[in-house]
């Protein structure tokens, strides 16, 4: 599992510039914080597509946006690909799911759609969101600070 610790910000500032360097701002489609969009940048996301109004499809991407345009031509209605739900997590996590989930089950990681998932996509969501928000970020001014990173959107949301 993700190992969040407040760790230098010397180190969280070096992954933040990376991360917005990378261009890869918003892989979940703005359904994530920028923090967690930061996160996701060094673990990916468990994400959850709605395939149709009946089924579903419980996966792992490092950029689901991008996964999403790769596979709508897997789908019959793969215009209607909708990214319902996601958090920051590993591959132990998404197999995880497939095993709580088993009994919904159609074939592979399509799942017959359920409030039960979406459950528990928002419960991991919360629980990472708080484990993020425990982040060590100290002020702009710090002497760590990597050149050129801006931190005020990242203050910002974790003072909401």
């Amino acid at each position: 599992m993700i190992d969040v610790e407040k760790a230098a910000c010397e180190k969280f500032q070096r992954i933040a510039h990376a991360w917005l360097r990378s261009g890869e701002i918003s892989r979940t489609n703005n359904v994530l914080s920028p923090l967690e969009e930061l996160a996701g940048f060094n673990y990916g996301f468990v994400y959850l597509l709605n395939l149709d109004e009946l089924t579903c499809k419980i996966g792992f991407s490092e950029h689901p946006m991008r996964r999403i345009r790769e596979i709508r031509s897997s789908y019959r209605y793969g215009d209607r690909l909708k990214l319902k739900a996601c958090f920051v997590g590993e591959q132990t996590v998404e197999r995880e799911l497939h095993k709580r989930f088993a009994h919904l089950r159609i074939e592979n990681e399509r799942f017959m759609a359920s409030r039960a998932i979406e459950a528990a996509f928002a419960q991991a969501r919360e629980r990472m969101r708080s484990r993020l928000q425990s982040l060590h970020l100290c002020s702009p001014e710090c002497p760590q600070l990597v050149c050129g990173l801006d931190l005020r959107m990242l203050h910002a949301w974790l003072k909401r």
